[in-house]
């Protein structure tokens, strides 16, 4: 009886360790140029993220004592939202495309390349 009960406990353990586990921000797919147009690159690791109103979220990005704004609303919004969660929880560095208008609207979110992960990870440590 023991031997059957905690086998049943053990059952879902076993099942969750073994779950393949998918990184969100491999998956990013490259913004569209003409999205891109008027933005900046900026490679940083989200800090913190919070719902303002309706779609739009306050970001707050490691090294950066402003906040930036992002809309759920956008092309691949919901993936880009998923991978920032992700940079939140695992301290890891994703490209964000900020608007060059002044206004911190973050447009578009992709994977950096080895050589802009090293460069923020070296910058980090100092």
């Amino acid at each position: 009886m023991n031997i059957s009960f905690f086998c049943t406990l053990l059952l879902p353990l076993v099942v969750a360790c073994n779950k393949q586990s998918t990184s969100t921000a491999s998956n990013l797919p490259e913004p569209d140029t003409a999205i891109i147009d008027n933005t900046y690159p900026l490679v940083a690791a989200a800090s913190s993220i919070s719902l303002d109103s309706g779609t739009m979220y306050r970001l707050g990005l490691a090294q950066y004592a402003s906040f930036f704004n992002f809309d759920r609303s956008v092309k691949n919004g919901d993936l880009y939202y998923e991978a920032m969660l992700e940079s939140t929880k695992q301290f890891s560095p994703l490209k964000f495309f900020i608007s060059s208008n002044g206004t911190g609207a973050i447009v578009a979110v992709t994977t950096p390349s080895k050589a802009e992960v090293d460069k923020f990870n070296k910058a980090w440590r100092r």
